[in-house]
């Protein structure tokens, strides 16, 4: 079985580069991006350009894919610039061999199918990109065709707007913009809550993600102090949830909203009650603490140093598009 070693030893042997978890190269054409899952599971991206993935075209890739072991991977196999596939490497045959095939399979299917290599820019969506770099899209670092000069424009931008911020932005708005964004992602919370009688952990992790989006919606200063304010919102919120909760209750019973909202307060300062409802506190302090976890990555990458540094390393795995230059021969000859 092949091991991590084997595994990183073999794409190093096939060419591609490494930033983190991600690898970047080419292959038969294809601007390829292999995402490490597990030790031995990899989610292999191509760069294409598609302007639907039918369901037709779904189900044939996954056929032609399938009959070699693989299938299409990710929570979004498909998106306009990429399909992603699922190569693992749990088998006997040698990582190298099995790699080398797995790119031709996928790469054989794409044509066979009619999916050709991304040749446009990605940021632009101009004709004749002559670069290839590493670039989020939707989240995720992909190996994409872009113009030289529309990256580094895209990068300067980045330092000017991040530098804006760090002159001008207001942690006192943007605690205004987190404390709205926190009461939007308290509603499905209290929603599912009141009608269902359940709390889902996964929702918990739209406070602290609203909470951001308010944040920086009302330009607040985005360095680590945004973070801190929004995990100490989120914590707070979980308090606020009981007490909304209980006044749900009352103004249902026939109460007005004010009386609802004091009495609900007064209740959790009577002698019992907070005893009463340690439990479920400490369950729902828990519950935070992990969509706070979830959300982590989410709210570290909109701070000004992180727009930065991905800008910076969009720029350090800039590289020639070999199909543009073999173009440029041609028109040469």
């Amino acid at each position: 079985m092949a091991t991590e070693l084997d595994v990183l030893s073999a794409i190093s042997q096939l060419g591609f580069e490494s930033l983190g978890n991600y690898f970047y190269g080419t292959w038969k054409g294809y601007a390829i991006t292999m995402r490490k899952l597990s030790a031995r599971i990899y989610y292999v991206d191509a760069a294409v350009r598609l302007d639907k993935a039918t369901m037709a075209l779904r189900r044939t890739l996954a056929r032609a894919v399938k009959e070699k072991g693989l299938r299409i991977g990710g929570t979004e196999g498909y998106t306009k610039n990429r399909i992603s596939f699922s190569v693992s490497f749990s088998g006997q045959e040698e990582a190298f061999s099995r790699l080398r095939e797995r790119l031709d399979t996928i790469t054989a299917a794409l044509r066979e199918n009619g999916v050709a290599p991304a040749d446009t820019c990605f940021l632009s969506g101009a004709a004749r990109p002559d670069s290839l770099c590493l670039i989020q899209d939707r989240g995720v670092l992909n190996y994409q065709p872009v113009n030289a000069a529309a990256l580094r424009q895209q990068g300067t931008q980045a330092r000017e707007k991040a530098e804006e911020n760090q002159t001008n932005g207001s942690y006192l708005l943007g605690l205004i913009g987190a404390i709205l964004g926190t009461l939007v992602g308290l509603i499905p919370n209290l929603l599912t809550a009141v009608y269902t009688e359940t709390i889902y952990s996964i929702l918990f992790a739209l406070i602290p993600i609203c909470a951001m989006l308010g944040y920086k919606l009302l330009k607040g200063k985005m360095d680590t102090g945004s973070i801190i304010i929004v995990v100490v919102l989120s914590l707070i919120s979980v308090p606020l949830m009981v007490v909304l909760e209980l006044a749900f209750y009352f103004v249902r019973d026939g109460f007005s909203l004010g009386f609802a909202l004091s009495r609900s307060v007064q209740l959790l300062t009577e002698p019992g009650v907070l005893s009463e409802l340690g439990g479920e506190l400490v369950k729902r302090v828990l519950f935070m603490g992990l969509g706070i976890w979830v959300a982590w990555r989410f709210m570290s990458n909109q701070t000004n140093r992180s727009a930065v540094q991905n800008s910076e390393a969009q720029l350090a795995s800039l590289r020639p598009f070999p199909a543009y230059q073999q173009a440029e021969d041609s028109m040469q000859n």
